[in-house]
């Protein structure tokens, strides 16, 4: 582990609910220092007297960014600085589910902007493997046709190995989290179907989807994406 300096810049927080404001000084810490995944905070103490609060106000305002992912703390021991995590994002997209009005059109209309860009980056950053991945989950889609469930589990890992393939970190964890939140509703879609060329013509899109990625056509995939979600969409009755 990397340990962060212990002479900390920080400023003293006079206003407002102390914990809320140690976050956001620690967050802003975090930023401006560029501390890695893996470095090491300094001390309850430390923080505490820089920041000018008492240890349990440190202590709080540490397990709140605990709970947003951003750091982990072992027991009796320092904050330590996470990689990146989706589990906060996958909560708030199943719970913008529940009680939004319209949501999984909302969460459709993102997915289309994002993945249509992950499918472009795919094309263009994909290595032998990732074309294999992509090819693996389209066997196991074909596979599923009688199994409503099953595509649709394996047409969530298609979409996950596509943005994967992008290279793009911050890509890959969005689209995962969004996948979680909308796996119900690919469900009902795909169930909707009984006749087995509607369902052939799903695996189609799949199919030359891959072939655009594979060929490096970074617009054809694109706009291969963009109808297959399109398409989608029509599929859950929501108009594209």
């Amino acid at each position: 582990m990397v340990s962060a300096m212990t002479t900390l810049d920080l400023k003293r927080l006079e206003h407002g609910s102390l914990s809320q404001r140690a976050v956001e000084a620690l967050l802003d810490h975090i930023l401006t220092q560029d501390l890695k995944p893996g470095t090491t905070l300094p001390a309850v103490a430390t923080l505490a007297e820089s920041l000018g609060v008492s240890r349990p106000v440190v202590r709080e305002s540490l397990n709140a960014l605990r709970a947003l992912g951003i750091v982990e703390i072992a027991n009796g021991k320092k904050a330590v600085i996470r990689d990146l995590n989706n589990g906060v994002l996958r909560v708030y997209f199943g719970r913008a589910l529940q009680i939004v009005d319209d949501s999984v059109r909302d969460v459709m209309d993102v997915r289309v902007g994002i993945e249509t860009r992950a499918a472009a980056l795919a094309a263009r950053n994909r290595s032998e493997r990732d074309v294999d991945a992509l090819k693996d989950t389209l066997e196991q889609m074909q596979r599923s046709l009688g199994d409503a469930s099953l595509l649709s589990l394996h047409d969530s890992a298609f979409h996950l190995a596509v943005a994967e393939a992008s290279g793009n970190r911050l890509i890959f964890h969005i689209v995962e989290s969004l996948q979680s939140a909308m796996r119900n509703a690919a469900y009902q879609g795909v169930r909707s179907i009984s006749e087995i060329a509607s369902l052939n013509r799903i695996i189609d899109e799949h199919t030359r989807l891959i072939e655009a990625i594979e060929a490096r056509q970074e617009e054809r995939a694109a706009e291969l994406m963009r109808d297959h979600l399109g398409n989608a969409m029509r599929r859950m009755g929501i108009p594209a």
